[in-house]
């Protein structure tokens, strides 16, 4: 080679190294745009600047391509990253297009799926603080994607992102985390720096939203779930959490026990494969106080790490020690507990103590996310092709006690909410079929039109799941010891929290079917509403929401049915809802039955027909300051179903020094959601049912008042002022509903007749975790109107209760009771003689009104449709004659 070649070849290199460093150096790196370093004490980046900084290394790196996936609760776009080399961001709809074929087995012969995989990209996707006070994932996020963008990684960034795609969503909830960095700054420096916002971090669920994700009730587990699984079907997804600080500073997999059975044996064996390669880059890196195999179980939850191991992806979960936000906790060797002190096979090395700061969290999750793309490089065609393994398993394969199909007959209690139940499966992968004509299993005749979940299918563990009933193991905290609590849900089965019959099949059968490619709702008859009267069945729970627009906008003459009765050869349950059939409500009545798909019974006239007037209530929703997500619940159902409230905060019970409210004026129903009495009126958290102290000195000293990091506009309850509210409220006519542990308010402070019979029995004698218990209910009582006679209640700390005589000026009606025996459904249920034959719904009168004792949680999580009637029939309750 000459020496004018040797220079020119010199300077051809000498001139790539300086594009690619000026390339890299157009990234802007986090710090500089945000003005502070990612972690610093007392500094964060709300979503707006997260946002932003996104959307700027969008526009200065071609290795990040941002995609809005969906729209907040409260309508902030949600933001998701790709991450990967620009080659492989140039192909993403190949890689996408290779994760569909590898997912259904039915399509893609054995043979294919090798080449595939070797093709293929490994798709990676990581959300951050869901729970947006659990704030470092989605601060470390901005310095995750700039260290891939900018190759400032311990490997080199560009050959691992060769074989990966990362799908970083850096806020999995974007309005909570608004809220909380705005609710720090503005006291940051003050004493309420580190305290709670008064209100939940997500507008509706609060911590709840990370039990959303098979109900799929909310926007933002929506998104997810149509990038988790139908626009993207990533083979990994990594969940970043934390959690309390004086324990280990990180959890990642291996998880504890139990297991849930349905799921494949290959998600844990990758699972624990990565979390020990995590736990080993964290180590090499000099990080402690790593900790697998506790407090996390690998029972399902709903959550958004362990929903994908249903549906075969590899879910990880991580939990970080807390900082308070971002000012800095110093934690005493002292104060560390035992359990995360002595060095253990699943804690090799312990953390000493000292100062924790959100620096801290972020320099862990940056190094064990970064340590997770490495393995799933390493890994890549082992995780496509395994993700094809298990798809083809769940098809090909009979595991233990599966089932061959479920069967949701065509004949239902409430069909609109059975079509629901059918489009929540749907959203979440399940292949659905329906009947075309009649068919029978064994003895029994299936009619057309039923629906039928095959469990050869690539999500079956999740279809599986979802609609069996749930037998936790029996596990004690030692031999013959107390039960060892799950982490949550110990029970969940869908059809039974829905009120939809479903029946499992075990043997093969014959039937012709059709996949669904949507659900089959149907078309509001025409030529409906034109009678002198319309009749709405009492069963649906839609039925509730037309009334209330037709009553509130129409200002409709309504009556309930006061028992069962027949016209026109079809049945009237009672409860039913009687509407004049006015000018105002002929107009407003189509575009209703549209909206819900109703179909409702013409009637000439009533004659004959027991009735009871129904006005519209004022329904009033009180809302604590302590961010109570029962409450968030009941006013998303109250939304769902469009039905009209306020809420109501202390002041407007108790009132001010000035002026002592006048509920009555204003409100005909006031509910409370489940929530602590001792909360409700003193606005303290820890109190016991009934009033007991909760005790807040060290054990065996003086009590000392605690230090408030609440700003006094947030301090307190209803106190006093508001219970005597209340009660003139019900002596002039109101109702007041008490939602499973409210109803102690009723009881305690009213004096309502019942008593929790709960109460005080230790846990080896009665435990029931989260689980579905049978209830038996009386139907032709108001509060019983159109449920069925048997029905199945979520139990979550609920109530049993006893009733007795009551005094003067009150009575009590029991509307739903549990059985003598054979109460569980699914769950887990110690000890159930304590709940037999005992209460679980009691309508009482008090003077002029009522105290409605709800002991159960009939709109858990917004997900028990089938319960959902108690508190539609408080709030629609008839008139006396």
């Amino acid at each position: 080679m000459t020496r004018s070649r040797r220079l020119s070849s010199l300077a051809l290199a000498l001139a790539a190294v300086l594009i690619t460093a000026s390339a890299l150096a157009a990234q802007t790196p986090p710090d500089k745009f945000l003005g502070f370093p990612v972690g610093a004490d007392k500094k964060l980046a709300d979503y707006g600047q997260i946002k932003a900084y996104f959307e700027k290394l969008d526009a200065e790196s071609p290795m990040l391509k941002l995609f809005t996936i969906g729209e907040t609760t409260l309508k902030k776009p949600m933001i998701m990253a790709a991450i990967s080399t620009e080659a492989n961001l140039a192909k993403l709809d190949r890689w996408r297009e290779i994760a569909r074929r590898l997912r259904d087995p039915r399509l893609t012969p054995a043979e294919d799926a090798k080449a595939l995989a070797k093709e293929g990209k490994a798709i990676v996707l990581v959300s951050c603080s869901q729970h947006a006070t659990e704030i470092g994932a989605c601060q470390a996020a901005m310095e995750l994607a700039y260290n891939l963008i900018a190759g400032k990684t311990p490997y080199d960034a560009k050959s691992i992102l060769s074989d990966v795609v990362l799908l970083l969503v850096p806020s999995a909830n974007p309005d909570g985390t608004q809220m909380v960095v705005d609710w720090y700054k503005k006291y940051v420096g003050t004493k309420f720096e580190t305290g709670s916002m008064p209100w939940l971090y997500h507008y509706y669920a609060g911590h709840d939203n990370n039990r959303d994700w098979y109900m799929l009730n909310l926007k933002e587990t929506r998104a997810m779930t149509e990038v988790l699984y139908r626009d993207w079907l990533p083979q990994i997804h990594m969940d970043q959490h934390q959690q309390g600080s004086n324990g280990a500073r990180l959890f990642i997999p291996p998880m504890m026990d139990p297991p849930l059975p349905n799921i494949q044996p290959l998600v844990w064996r990758t699972q624990n494969l990565l979390g020990t390669s995590m736990a080993y880059d964290l180590q090499q890196a000099g990080k402690s106080g790593i900790v697998n195999g506790r407090s996390y179980t690998a029972w399902y939850i709903g959550a958004g790490d362990d929903t994908p191991w249903l549906h075969n992806v590899t879910g990880i979960l991580s939990e970080a020690a807390s900082v308070q936000m971002a000012t800095p906790v110093y934690i005493e060797p002292s104060e560390i507990p035992k359990s995360y002190v002595d060095k253990m096979m699943d804690f090799v090395d312990p953390w000493p103590g000292g100062w924790w700061r959100l620096r801290d969290i972020v320099d862990y999750e940056v190094i064990m996310t970064e340590s997770l793309l490495k393995a799933a490089a390493r890994y890549k065609e082992d995780l496509l092709l395994n993700f094809y393994r298990m798809s083809r398993d769940a098809v090909e394969k009979t595991d233990k006690n599966q089932p061959y199909a479920y069967i949701i007959p065509a004949r239902q209690h409430d069909y609109p909410t059975t079509l629901r139940m059918l489009d929540i499966l749907m959203r979440g992968g399940v292949e659905i079929q329906r009947a075309k004509a009649d068919f029978m299993v064994g003895n029994r005749i299936y009619a057309a039109g039923s629906f039928v979940v095959l469990m050869a299918q690539p999500y079956k563990p999740y279809a599986w799941a979802l609609l069996q009933h749930q037998k936790y193991p029996d596990i004690r905290q030692y031999p013959g010891g107390p039960p060892q609590p799950p982490y949550d849900n110990a029970g969940w089965t869908l059809p039974l929290q829905m009120g939809v019959t479903c029946e499992e099949i075990k043997e093969p059968f014959e039937a012709k079917l059709e996949k669904l490619d949507s659900i089959p709702y149907p078309k509001a008859p025409a030529g409906q509403g034109q009678g002198a009267y319309v009749v709405l069945d009492s069963r649906l729970n839609v039925s509730a929401s037309v009334v209330f627009a037709l009553l509130k906008d129409a200002k409709a003459e309504a009556w309930r049915t006061k028992a069962k009765a027949a016209k026109k050869g079809l049945e009237i349950p009672a409860g039913s809802f009687i509407v004049r059939n006015s000018p105002e409500v002929k107009q407003a009545l189509p575009a209703l039955l549209e909206k819900y798909r109703l179909a409702v019974l013409d009637l000439p006239d009533v004659d004959g027909l027991a009735k009871a007037g129904l006005k519209f209530h004022r329904v009033g929703l009180y809302q604590s300051w302590r961010g109570n997500a029962d409450e968030g619940w009941t006013r998303y159902m109250l939304d769902d179903l469009a039905v009209p409230y306020k809420t109501l905060h202390n002041e407007g019970l108790k009132g001010t020094k000035e002026k002592k409210p006048d509920l009555r004026a204003d409100y005909d129903v006031i509910v409370f959601a489940d929530e602590n009495t001792t909360v409700i009126k003193t606005g303290q958290r820890g109190g016991m049912p009934g009033g007991a102290p909760g005790g807040m000195g060290a054990p065996g000293g003086p009590s000392r008042p605690p230090v408030s990091t609440t700003p006094p506009e947030y301090e307190g309850g209803i106190g006093q002022e508001g219970i005597d509210a209340l009660r003139a409220f019900v002596e002039k006519g109101g109702i007041v509903v008490t939602l499973n542990g409210a109803c102690d308010l009723a009881i305690s402070e009213f004096g309502a007749p019942a008593r929790n019979g709960l109460s005080g029995i230790d846990r080896a004698k009665f435990f029931c975790p989260t689980s579905i218990l049978r209830i038996l209910v009386d139907n032709e009582t108001p509060i019983g109107y159109g449920m069925p006679k048997e029905a199945a209640a979520m139990f979550v700390n609920s109530l049993a209760l006893d009733t007795s005589n009551p005094p003067f000026d009150w009575d009590r009606k029991v509307v739903a009771t549990y059985p003598e025996d054979e109460i569980l459904l699914s769950g887990w249920l110690l000890g159930e003689d304590n709940l037999a034959r005992k209460a679980c719904v009691v309508d009482t009168k008090y003077k002029d009104g009522r105290f409605i004792l709800i002991g159960i949680r009939s709109q858990s999580r917004a997900q028990s449709h089938g319960t959902y009637k108690f508190l539609l029939n408080a709030l629609l309750y008839p008139e006396a004659n």
